[in-house]
């Protein structure tokens, strides 16, 4: 199982830094739009539909969403994703207290549209600014850097659980050892590019807040898979489970470092 998801991480990597680099805007937006849809179809699973007729339709409509707000400002799109995961918090923290309030198959697909939209126009916000290569490889990194450091920490002393009737793998030492690890690569960036101290400082606070939210991602696909009583969203990605356990952090952390850019005015 270890060898398949490094092999599969090794074929995924290039390919999105592969977007990130070389696409122009619309063919990036189309590229992120299709992960989005791969997403939308996994999603619809998670709202308990079966049919793949249904999942399809699904995944049409939110590509067709994407398209009607392509050209909509993205601080309204980014402002709802954050709404939206600030009331994720409460859901996953309650679970399965609150979990009456979204069971309903279409509540879940409602959901859908708020976790999938916002983290496809964030990233093409992102895509937008100034050095955005940079900037989108630097989101990418913190992730998948925290990621990592997570699993090692965890590992090596993950006693006390972060939230375990939702995800009980996870563990506050995988979540600092997971923060620490985004903040040495995020520092690092940080003077690389030429940072003040007081642009450090920002970065540093934006960066907490992405990774620390990029785990709350992470626990609302646990907190739907676990209801719905599947592992894994699909099996597209062999070791990996499917497109939205892989991308389930960024789903959170794109529209959240995007609108915190926003509001602060860093650059990169």
């Amino acid at each position: 199982m270890l060898k398949q998801r490094i092999i599969t991480a090794l074929l995924l990597a290039p390919l999105a830094i592969g977007g990130i680099f070389f696409l122009p805007y619309e063919y990036f937006a189309l590229f992120v739009g299709a992960v989005a849809m791969i997403g939308a179809w996994e999603w619809a699973n998670l709202a308990g539909f079966e049919s793949q007729l249904k999942r399809v339709a699904y995944s049409v409509v939110i590509g067709l969403a994407m398209f009607g707000i392509y050209t909509a400002p993205g601080i309204n799109v980014l402002s709802i994703g954050i709404a939206w995961w600030g009331l994720a918090l409460v859901l996953v923290l309650a679970y399965p207290g609150l979990a009456s309030l979204w069971a309903a198959k279409w509540m879940r697909l409602a959901i859908g549209v708020l976790v999938i939209v916002p983290f496809w126009k964030g990233l093409l916000w992102l895509k937008l600014q100034e050095n955005s290569e940079l900037v989108l490889l630097y989101l990418c990194l913190m992730v998948w850097g925290a990621d990592v450091g997570a699993y090692f920490a965890g590992k090596k002393w993950g006693v006390s659980k972060l939230a375990p009737k939702v995800s009980p793998g996870k563990s506050w030492a995988g979540f600092w050892g997971g923060m620490v690890s985004a903040m040495i690569i995020g520092i690092s960036v940080g003077v690389f590019v030429g940072m003040s101290p007081v642009q450090l400082i920002i970065l540093a606070l934006v960066s907490a807040v992405t990774i620390a939210v990029s785990v709350l991602g992470d626990l609302t696909e646990s907190m739907f898979k676990r209801y719905r009583g599947i592992k894994d969203s699909s099996q597209l990605l062999p070791g990996h489970g499917g497109v939205l356990d892989r991308v389930d952090s960024l789903t959170a952390a794109a529209p959240v470092f995007a609108l915190l850019l926003l509001i602060s005015g860093l650059t990169f």
